[in-house]
């Protein structure tokens, strides 16, 4: 039988829920770097499940902080 897990960030507050995706987008980064492919699918689809918790909570993250996230190294 298989268990389904509660995501833990389901119960964030929004501001948290931003944080940590912000974090696990520099996470992702430097598991790139690594080449560690697998843990690296394994993280893009939790960052994935919180975009998606994101966008169900109608928040907006400003596109600068967002921007450097993404391509700063």
């Amino acid at each position: 039988m298989n268990i389904v897990e509660f995501p833990t960030f389901k119960k964030w507050k929004d501001e948290e829920l931003i944080e940590n995706t912000c974090r696990k987008i520099d996470r992702l980064k430097e598991l790139l770097e690594k080449e560690n492919n697998e843990e690296y699918w394994k993280e893009a689809m939790i960052i994935n499940s919180m975009i998606i918790e994101i966008k169900k909570r109608n928040l907006k993250i400003d596109k600068e902080k967002l921007i450097e996230n993404i391509l700063k190294k």
